[in-house]
């Protein structure tokens, strides 16, 4: 792809198998246990109240379909309300819950990755820009974040999808059937979406590292700069990074917003 030229692999990167991020992730969240296990009982609640509702829905309008009135009617709508604004509240409660671990464990990253930056000796410094690091500590971290926030939103839909499919085989077993025979082919594309979203989400950030660390050796050598009248030149080398870094993440968020 022509964004991607011009962004190569650094020397300190390193490409770990899942089962090594699962790892370290379990790792550096095992001090946030208590509010993971809140997180995952009300993970489970919403995901049986996201399941259960179309089932109640049908239920209620199965019971006033003979014989309407408007009591029933507005009982119907109350309850609905309740619900939605039930798991409005559950869903603040999981966010929350995650949101404060996720900072929490960022910071603690940060804190490590910045302690390991700083006892590097100058040749590590010779070979990489401080702006590259800066941009590892900071907005790498920070996607680690979000993409924790996701998994916790996926897991919650995949609890309620597996309710909802055991609710479609007792109500009928050969339209089930059929919805699992796709499965393979939805599995098939996801997992070469995975692989796609994988090398463009790298490649983003290794664009944004570019970007960060043209600003920081512009800034730092500004002074150099006018006396030498050089500031078209860094503005064009800036520029360069930072139409690179706009191209591949433009092309990043179409690949991501797929999902």
């Amino acid at each position: 792809m022509g964004f991607f030229a011009g962004l190569n692999d650094e020397k300190y990167d390193r490409q770990y198998k899942d089962s090594e991020l699962v790892r370290r992730m379990v790792a550096y969240f095992g001090s946030q246990k208590m509010r993971l296990a809140l997180a995952s009982v009300v993970i489970i609640v919403i995901a049986v109240i996201g399941a259960a509702l179309p089932v109640i829905v049908s239920r209620m309008v199965d019971l006033i379909k003979d014989r309407p009135n408007s009591a029933q009617i507005l009982w119907v709508g109350a309850a609905l309300i309740g619900v939605a604004f039930g798991q409005w509240g559950l869903n603040w409660l999981r966010r929350g819950l995650i949101v404060r671990s996720v900072g929490d464990v960022v910071l603690d990253m940060r804190s490590r990755a910045f302690r390991a930056a700083a006892e590097h000796d100058l040749s590590f410094y010779d070979q990489f820009s401080s702006g590259r690091i800066v941009s590892r500590i900071t907005s790498d971290t920070n996607d680690f974040g979000q993409l924790v926030v996701i998994i916790t939103d996926v897991v919650a839909q995949f609890i309620q999808a597996i309710l909802i499919a055991v609710v479609l085989f007792r109500t009928e077993v050969r339209l089930s059937l059929l919805l699992i025979g796709f499965l393979p082919f939805i599995f098939a594309v996801a997992s070469g979406f995975r692989v796609l979203a994988r090398r463009v989400s790298k490649k983003g950030m290794k664009a944004m590292a570019d970007v960060n660390a043209a600003i920081k050796e512009t800034i730092s050598g500004i002074s150099i700069a006018k006396n030498f009248r050089q500031e078209e030149s860094i503005f064009k080398s800036f520029d360069e990074s930072n139409i690179q870094s706009y191209g591949v993440n433009v092309q990043r968020g179409f690949i991501l917003s797929l999902v």
